[in-house]
């Protein structure tokens, strides 16, 4: 059954928790690396290194404890999808239609795999298989260790979604609107669900459920079994993110400059968050709070269970990157091709 979510108890904004109770200092910049060029990218932890693409068409490694550098990689167009990393494998994708798999200790080739369009889509390693979508308006399932094609399954439009892999099946959305749920091991498609307008999120996804949004200004919550809707959460504008699930919410973000909590079980909101501007970051989410990005410059530090403001960090531009935390730090980028990382 269907719904829509209602009204809610509570609502911050970023001005007001800037002088509230629960205003506290920022976290501590341990690091800073400059690359002086613009990125999209987020970056991904991988053992004692960082990964990290700009749209000059080169992925960094840096080691995470100080941030130097240890390894570039170019490729012929940018990199503004996040890396994947597995067991000792740095897996990425450019413009210029390639898909990469690199040694993560000194960047050196294992394999190349070339599409028919930009790839912007972030590869997913899951069950010995390399997942992820093409401009050329397909997803590809290759094989991890030696880049060789599995299969490929074709979509009406572009597919700038990451795919999401859970329970024997790859989720993954297409700018032709649709959302599509295909049989892991053959590419076979089990069911497609339609939003009506492009889809550029990654799934959010477990054992039952599927949350994802869409260009329609709207979060969907969908049966993972059936791609049934089990509700939708209208917005004030375009959801490009990808959500984080709890055990309780959705946790998701809006062009319309909101961070929200919405109830998994029915579809109403629990507390959203104003930021100053869009956001493009997907949350990154812990047992008591949340962390995103916005194009005001800011990443913030949000309560899971209020959405009241915990501190802030004034980047002084645009934060697009997800947060990624490992090793008891945070680590984004701006979009001038910074990368920091907070403890």
């Amino acid at each position: 059954m269907r719904r829509r979510a209602g009204d809610v108890p509570r609502r911050t904004d970023a001005r007001r928790a800037l002088h509230g109770r629960s205003h506290r200092r920022p976290g501590a910049a341990a690091w800073k690396h400059a690359t002086g060029t613009k990125s999209y990218s987020s970056p991904v932890v991988g053992g004692d290194s960082l990964y990290f693409g700009t749209n000059a068409g080169v992925l960094h490694a840096l080691a995470r404890a100080d941030g130097s550098e240890r390894w570039r990689v170019s490729t012929g167009g940018n990199i503004e999808a996040p890396a994947a990393y597995a067991g000792g494998t740095v897996y990425f994708g450019s413009w210029d239609g390639v898909v990469r798999a690199v040694d993560a200790d000194s960047g050196e080739t294992r394999w190349t795999f070339e599409t028919g369009g930009r790839v912007y889509s972030a590869p997913t390693v899951a069950d010995g298989r390399v997942y992820f979508g093409s401009a050329d308006g397909k997803v590809y399932a290759l094989e991890r260790g030696s880049g060789e094609q599995a299969w490929s399954f074709a979509t009406g439009d572009r597919v700038y979604s990451s795919p999401a892999v859970a329970g024997g099946r790859v989720y993954f959305g297409s700018l032709d609107g649709n959302v599509y749920a295909v049989d892991a091991a053959s590419g076979d498609e089990l069911w497609r669900f339609a939003t009506g307008k492009p889809v550029f999120a990654a799934p959010a996804v477990d054992e039952r459920v599927l949350a994802i949004g869409s260009y329609d200004k709207s979060m969907y919550l969908l049966d993972a079994a059936s791609g049934s809707e089990l509700w939708r959460f209208r917005t004030g504008n375009r959801v490009y993110a990808s959500a984080a699930l709890t055990p309780e919410a959705v946790i998701f973000a809006s062009t319309d400059g909101y961070v929200y909590s919405v109830a998994r079980r029915t579809g109403v909101k629990n507390w959203e968050f104003r930021t100053q501007d869009k956001v493009y970051s997907s949350p990154a989410v812990t047992p008591e709070t949340v962390y995103v990005g916005s194009t005001d410059g800011r990443l913030y530090a949000l309560g899971l269970n209020d959405g009241e403001q915990r501190w802030r960090f004034d980047a002084g531009a645009p934060v697009y990157a997800t947060p990624t935390l490992g090793g008891g730090r945070l680590f984004f980028s701006d979009v001038d091709g910074t990368v920091y990382a907070l403890e």
